[in-house]
């Protein structure tokens, strides 16, 4: 038994590393244009970048679906602990996410909640929040759906549900026009199909099935590296298909279904014995995922006062730095005074008073 969770141990820390560097691609993802190559920029952000978001989703379900198996009350102690942290990080991005609108749009004053209802539910208060409602939201929808319906009928909705999705990446090939036309008229209200229903509820399901049928699965790992290497290049097929014919957006490709799920079901056979604290990378790679924006923003304002600043590559060393550090102290900070870190009575007091000011 021990050798047996010794093992485990020892595999999930081949999934932190994965993450960790997941973490990483996202920051290269939200940062400016280094690639000078049109191509070959819209290979690495649009197609190896983009794989970083649908493994942190099959990551955490699968997890999240190992945990259910010791404790049923799980998802819920684990969602609450999600949904407590996103409230924090939205209230941190609130003033930026507000000064955002006022740049973008032309909201009155009174739209003001509607805009923070429809941040805090939908797209998050700032562009990365997004991932936190989608991925509570995917968890919700497929735990119930499994327990009334079962897998078959889970992904035949997701297919659909994916398929629909897939028309904001695909909507340079459509060329019916009254589906067009409907897809304008979503568009225009919902803004985009990146959320929890069109594109984490796939991912989600993924990770609950290869827990649940982790055993049967396992009995192919000899073939997993073989799989990741002709999925990966049918993911590379798909993304030049897409390069293309631009769509609105980019965010969905059909094999990134495949290839991620191989892709976490081979990173879950490595043997990584290196002396590294694994606990630690986890939680820099969250924090990674939280702070970056704001090392991003105060990395673009560095041009403002220094040339050299303007160099693109410099600022994503500087900004990955950045969040390095802040993630670090932030690490060191919860550590020491973790009732701090969660104090949302401070933070709206402070924002609101913020937000009295702005309006």
């Amino acid at each position: 038994m021990n050798k047996q969770v010794k093992e485990q141990a020892i595999s999930n820390n081949g999934i932190d590393l994965i993450k960790y560097a997941a973490a990483i691609l996202i920051i290269c993802f939200h940062c400016e244009r280094v690639i000078q190559d049109p191509m070959v920029h819209h290979l690495f952000k649009n197609v190896l970048c983009r794989i970083a978001v649908p493994f942190f989703f099959i990551s955490s379900s699968y997890f999240v679906r190992r945990g259910q198996n010791g404790s049923p009350s799980y998802l819920k102690r684990y969602l609450q602990s999600s949904i407590k942290s996103y409230l924090f990080w939205s209230l941190i991005y609130l003033p930026i996410g507000f000064m955002w609108i006022q740049e973008n749009y032309t909201l009155g004053p009174e739209l003001y909640p509607v805009a923070l209802l429809t941040g805090l539910l939908y797209t998050g208060t700032y562009y990365h929040l997004w991932y936190i409602p989608a991925m509570i939201f995917g968890m919700i929808i497929a735990h119930w759906l499994i327990k009334k319906t079962g897998y078959f009928p889970l992904f035949m909705l997701t297919f659909i549900l994916y398929l629909f999705g897939s028309l904001e990446t695909y909507y340079g090939y459509i060329n019916n026009e009254q589906l067009q036309l409907f897809f304008d008229q979503y568009l225009t209200i919902f803004i985009t199909t990146r959320n929890g229903l069109f594109f984490a509820l796939v991912f989600v399901a993924v990770g609950y099935f290869l827990w649940d049928y982790r055993e049967k699965i396992a009995r192919f790992h000899k073939q997993f590296r073989f799989l990741v290497i002709f999925t990966g290049l049918i993911l590379v097929g798909e993304g030049l298909i897409v390069y293309a014919n631009m769509g609105i957006d980019k965010n969905f490709m059909w094999s990134l279904i495949p290839f991620t799920a191989v892709f976490f079901c081979w990173s879950l056979t490595w043997q990584v014995k290196c002396k590294t604290d694994f606990k630690h990378l986890r939680e820099l790679g969250k924090y990674y995922f939280f702070i970056h924006p704001l090392c991003i923003l105060w990395a673009a304002n560095l041009v403002n006062s220094y040339d050299f600043f303007a160099n693109a590559w410099l600022q994503l060393i500087v900004t990955i730095v950045a969040t390095h550090l802040l993630s670090s102290l932030v690490i060191l900070f919860n550590q020491q005074l973790p009732y701090y870190y969660f104090d949302l009575q401070l933070m709206l007091r402070v924002n609101r008073s913020y937000i009295q000011k702005l309006v």
